[in-house]
């Protein structure tokens, strides 16, 4: 099966996830390619397809909103996954606020029905303030490679998701 998993991601997180999809699911025999929705060409030559995006202002990034729009029919004829990964403090993240989840892909949703969905939570850096303005000086600072992001995602939860998602594709 050749799949394809893509995603929209701002600070690297997301792309981290997907690229550990991509990992799991090759390790299982198939056929995958891990790119940006950028750069996707066209769907027709995949069997399935898994798409990412960061979540920002509590909603999937433009560019991944605008990815699902264009191919919301191609995407219906195939099986089709969703993950979402958002930074998020640990004391946030109780039962309201993965029932809130759903409410950030419901547009998604909307246009096409995946079979399986997963969230991962990102935090920031220790040390990082959720201050106003605070990330964004943080994520300046990893571009201009005066701060190095450390890699605080929950990239263990990816591996059961993959392998559960994996069965789901056929």
């Amino acid at each position: 099966m050749k799949i394809l998993v893509t995603y929209a991601s701002r600070t690297g997180s997301t792309a981290a996830v997907a690229a550990r999809v991509g990992r799991v699911l090759m390790g299982l025999g198939e056929d995958v390619i891990v790119t940006p929705m950028s750069e996707v060409k066209g769907l027709k030559k995949f069997d399935a397809v898994i798409a990412g995006s960061s979540v920002q202002g509590r909603v999937w990034l433009p560019e991944a909103m605008e990815f699902i729009r264009k191919n919301h029919g191609i995407l219906q004829d195939k099986p089709f996954a969703i993950f979402s990964v958002s930074f998020t403090p640990a004391e946030e993240q109780g039962v309201e606020y993965r029932m809130a989840i759903m409410q950030w892909t419901a547009p998604v949703r909307a246009l096409v029905h995946p079979v399986s969905e997963a969230f991962f939570a990102a935090e920031p850096e220790q040390g990082v303030s959720n201050n106003p303005g605070a990330r964004s000086r943080f994520k300046l600072g990893v571009l201009l490679g005066i701060l190095k992001e450390r890699d605080n995602r929950q990239l263990d939860l990816v591996v059961p998701w993959a392998v559960k998602l994996h069965e789901k594709l056929k």
